[in-house]
């Protein structure tokens, strides 16, 4: 889960980190139904025969389609029907006799690729229909927009007073933007009617229960879809977990921390090891040292340059060198990309501050056409788990709604500005940027949620890396202790953010047992970490269908996205 704002778009500065989204007040806000149970189904929802059409190349064996959903679940006959895009893969051969669903977090992350990735699971494979979904608001469902709200391309470290004016406008003018985009939907963007949908699309498929596979933010979804539905729940992981037992705000704020102790204890130590590969400095205090003075340098001299004969301008600034360093925390297996830009960065700066801009360019010239398209696309990716703002304004604008309309938000410029005080000084990689916060404006609708309990439900596992940058691991152990009959399975010397699918072989077992066979570990139980692996060889090789899980599911959607109308 992650607050960070990717202001990316190629060519634009990507705007400075740590977002809490929402702002403004509208009317339609105040509209909303109050939405604490779950609604009775219309029989017209029930009847429905989704169209199931094969989307993506045959050998992933997936099959989407949309069903429509009420905007209100509270208020089924005003005729406001929205459309949730659906994925599916069945068994290979036989016959379904579970079906297991999957969300990707965010929230707002589009789901569609979560099927086919639950299906290239082995054990997953035999004998479960693997469900994906892309949540209202996102995806290939009914969309909400915030296009034209204005991002955070101050540096959230400037405490000038004229910059802290600049940040709380920003913040407070969110809203406006998004509802006026969103054509009324914005209120009923929330993760108590999310959950009525995940519920419709169970009865079409015509199971009892379900399995679930939710990472990050959809540890949320998932820990409410067992709040609201506790009949219908089959075996629940949770993977790299929020606090779902408290409000957004308690997540939000223990990233600061998790995310500069995974920078200094795990990224720098490991950088240092390898200095005479990766140069950037022969202990972790120089790591940093490094990275502080490029920032310092980047803020000072920002350097726009043209890749691939002019065909892209990507501007390297000090929020761009932040984003950078921040959405590589996700996985180890970013690391070794992360070092090559911050020697890239560290070079291309030195240019520009000795021989100017065409010095600087120079350098970009000299790369060969694959490593500056590599450069293009690490600019304009979104790091994986928790949203940022960035390219994919729907997912965006669903991550800025579920956030701010779910759960309670201290109101004012206030709470952001001494939670920036009090965290910057400490964990300035993040800290500093608690004011970017458009939730601390967001007007809600009246909306109340019952509190995650676990009481009453078959055992959850939860999953948790302890250096998780996203979602500190106190998050996952303080959830653990509310929440009755989880057991809580720690991976030490780790710190990936969405563990299962290939992390950890050790988790991987106790995941993959549970979900086939529902035996659970009868009580808390650890795996040791795999480690960091040495650099590789030659510069590394982004693909975004390799590597961590949740970048693989990415991977997924994009192949399965856009087949339906």
């Amino acid at each position: 889960m992650k607050y960070l704002p990717l202001a990316v778009g190629l060519g634009l500065s990507v705007a400075a980190v740590l977002v809490v989204p929402g702002s403004g007040a509208t009317a339609s806000m105040q509209a909303a139904t109050v939405v604490d149970k779950p609604h009775q189904v219309a029989k017209k929802y029930l009847k429905q025969k989704p169209q199931w059409v094969e989307c993506g190349d045959a050998e992933l064996r997936t099959y989407c389609a949309k069903i429509t959903v009420p905007r209100d679940w509270a208020n089924q006959y005003t005729g406001n029907d929205l459309q949730i895009a659906v994925s599916k893969v069945a068994p290979a051969k036989g016959k379904p006799t579970r079906v297991v669903f999957g969300n990707p977090g965010g929230p707002g992350g589009a789901g569609l690729g979560m099927a086919p990735y639950l299906a290239s699971q082995a054990p997953l494979a035999k004998d479960h229909l693997a469900v994906g979904f892309d949540p209202r608001g996102t995806g290939g469902s009914s969309n909400v927009s915030c296009d034209g709200a204005p991002g955070y391309t101050m540096d959230a470290r400037d405490r000038d007073p004229a910059t802290r004016d600049l940040i709380s406008e920003a913040s407070e003018m969110t809203q406006t933007y998004c509802d006026q985009q969103s054509r009324g939907l914005l209120p009923y963007i929330t993760t108590a009617q999310t959950v009525q949908d995940m519920d419709l699309i169970r009865r079409l498929l015509g199971f009892d229960t379900i399995d679930y596979i939710g990472y990050s933010g959809g540890t949320w979804l998932g820990a409410y879809y067992q709040t609201y539905f506790p009949e219908h729940v089959g075996r629940f992981v949770l993977d790299s977990n929020t606090d779902f037992t408290k409000g957004w705000l308690d997540t939000f704020v223990s990233q600061p921390q998790a995310f500069e102790r995974r920078f200094r204890e795990d990224f720098a130590p490991w950088a240092a090891k390898y200095d005479d590969q990766l140069r950037l400095g022969s202990s972790p205090g120089a790591v940093i040292r490094l990275y502080e003075r490029l920032r310092r340098s980047l803020k000072e001299r920002p350097a726009t340059e043209e890749f691939l004969d002019g065909a892209v301008n990507v501007r390297y600034d000090e929020n761009t060198l932040d984003l950078m360093v921040t959405g590589d925390m996700y996985s180890k297996r970013d690391f070794h990309s992360l070092a090559a830009d911050l020697l890239f960065l560290h070079d291309l700066s030195a240019a520009q501050v000795k021989g100017g801009p065409r010095a600087a360019q120079r350098h970009v010239d000299t790369l060969s056409k694959t490593r500056q398209q590599q450069l293009v696309e690490r600019a304009g990716r979104s790091p994986v788990g928790l949203r940022t703002l960035g390219e994919d304004d729907a997912e965006d604008a669903t991550f800025t709604a579920v956030t701010c309309n779910d759960t309670a938000w201290p109101q004012g410029r206030e709470y952001g500005e001494q939670l920036a005080a009090r965290l910057g000084p400490h964990f300035p990689l993040v800290g500093w940027t608690m004011t970017e916060n458009p939730c601390f404006y967001w007007d809600r609708p009246n909306l109340t949620m019952p509190t995650p309990t676990g009481k009453g439900l078959p055992t959850t596992l939860m999953v948790q890396s302890v250096h998780d940058p996203a979602t500190s691991y106190s998050l996952a152990a303080a959830a653990h202790s509310r929440y009755a009959g989880s057991r809580l399975l720690t991976v030490t010397g780790e710190g990936d953010h969405g563990v299962y699918g290939g992390v950890n072989h050790c988790a991987d077992r106790i995941v993959n047992t549970f979900l086939t066979t529902g035996v659970a570990p009868a009580k808390d139980v650890s795996c040791a970490g795999e480690g960091i692996p040495a650099p590789e060889a030659v510069e590394p090789d982004f693909d975004e269908t390799e590597g961590a899980p949740l970048r693989k599911i990415a991977g997924f959607t994009k192949a399965v996205s856009g087949y339906l109308p």
